[in-house]
Order: structure tokens, then C-alpha cells, then sequence
């Protein structure tokens, strides 16, 4: 083969995939082109195939029943891959997507607790706590992160009590009273008393949450005295529901 023949091959395989990854997701085209191209990107096996096929998780189909179907079908699909075309597929697609829940969970069923955490790692690295136009992926992230059974989970979550966005921090409290790590209480109760946080659902649920896990919070009367309203009564050791 020469280099001109060489050069056109390698050209119409890059039209080939770019077509197939551009038919996965048209919410628009039928369900049976978007599976064969689904198939054909599978054929391929090499991870820019496999992160495109991931972009099927990106889109909604037009028909709600199919987009399921097809859904489930290409979890499946992925979890029988190579791990090491899936995982830096994997890898690569997280970090250039906002849709990230499907592929995380593809993670979490193949990868072991190292191979989980590189990833993990590098995206927190990508969705550290500050200012995101869209923070739909650090939020399924932390979804994920929450999850997890590790030490270092209540921890990172903390981190994201300080996040500009409103709902990213509400759910850090939510996810650290949830997992009701006793070295948690510090940095709750910091956010509670932070004079820049005007969330009165946030205030309120650290409140809530720390009364029904029955905490001692008297070292940190002053804060709760100043913080405490109408739902709640404290005592000077605990906090109750009104």
C-alpha cells in the first residue's frame, strides 16, 4: 500500500467514525440506525470509537421508551469491552462531557478501587469547588462520590461547601449528613455560620440534619445561637426539631 492509499484509508475511517458518532446521537434518527451505528463503533474497539458511543448517553431520543432501551442495551454492551480501551474511554469521555452518570457507573461495576479513584481523581481535578456555567457534571460527580464506602469521601465533600452555586453546596450538606461522619460537624457548622451564605434552605437543613443525628454541638454555641430560628430550639448541647 502506498502512502497516498495509506493516507485516503486512514481518511475514510475518520469519515466513517465521525459519521457513526454523529448518528448515535440524533434524537431524531431511527432507532435502528442509531443501534447499527452503535454496533459499528463497537466493531472499531478503539477508544476514540468507544468514547464517541459513549456520547450516546448525552442525548435524549424523541421516544422515551427507546432511549431506554437503547440505553440500558449499550451499558451492557460497554461492560463486556477490554478494560483497557473502556476505562481511558472512560476517562477521556468524563472529562469532556456534562452527562457523566451512565459512564460513571460503567467505572464503578469494571474498574478496581485504584483504576475507580484514578478517574475519580482527575475529574475532581477537572470539577474542583468554584465557579462552573453548568455544574450538572460536578453534581452527578459528587452523586457518584457519595456513594462510595472511603474514608476520603466526607472529606472531598466538605471541600464543596464553600462552591459558588447555590445547589452544589446543598447538596455537600445533604451528602455529609447523609453519610454522618462525626468529623464532619466542623466544616457544617462553619458553613452555617459563614456570613456570605444567604441560603435559608442550606441553614435551615444543617440545623435539621444536625438535630436528628443528635449531635453535641456545644462548642459551637455561639454559632448555633446566632443561627438558630423558629423550627429549631437548642439547649446549649443539642439541637431539636420543633
Amino acid at each position: 500500500m502506498g502512502l497516498k492509499d495509506l493516507f485516503s484509508s486512514a481518511g475514510r475511517s475518520k469519515s466513517k467514525l465521525d459519521k457513526h458518532i454523529k448518528t448515535v446521537q440524533n434524537q431524531y434518527a431511527q432507532s435502528a440506525d442509531r443501534y447499527y451505528a452503535m454496533e459499528q463503533l463497537l466493531e472499531m474497539a478503539e477508544i476514540p470509537a468507544i468514547v464517541g458511543l459513549m456520547k450516546r448517553f448525552t442525548m435524549n431520543a424523541s421516544k422515551s421508551i427507546e432511549d431506554e432501551e437503547e440505553k440500558g442495551w449499550l451499558y451492557k454492551r460497554l461492560l463486556g469491552l477490554p478494560l483497557d480501551t473502556v476505562l481511558p474511554a472512560a476517562k477521556e469521555f468524563c472529562l469532556q462531557s456534562d452527562n457523566i452518570a451512565w459512564v460513571l457507573r460503567v467505572v464503578e461495576e469494571l474498574a478496581s478501587k485504584q483504576q475507580e479513584w484514578d478517574i475519580l481523581d482527575a475529574l475532581l481535578a477537572h470539577h474542583p469547588p468554584g465557579y462552573e456555567r453548568d455544574p450538572s457534571a460536578k453534581l452527578q460527580l459528587l452523586t457518584h462520590l457519595q456513594e462510595i464506602d472511603d474514608a476520603r469521601v466526607p472529606d472531598i465533600l466538605a471541600g464543596y461547601l464553600e462552591d459558588p452555586d447555590e445547589g452544589v453546596r446543598f447538596f455537600a450538606v445533604e451528602a455529609l449528613l447523609d453519610i454522618g461522619e462525626p468529623r464532619s460537624l466542623g466544616p457544617l457548622v462553619a458553613r452555617l455560620g459563614n456570613p456570605a451564605e444567604d441560603s435559608l434552605r442550606l441553614r435551615t437543613r444543617i440545623l435539621t440534619g444536625l438535630a436528628r443525628l443528635g449531635w453535641d454541638v456545644s462548642a459551637h454555641r455561639d454559632v448555633i445561637n446566632k443561627a438558630i430560628g423558629n423550627d429549631h430550639t437548642f439547649d446549649g448541647t443539642h439541637i431539636k426539631e420543633r
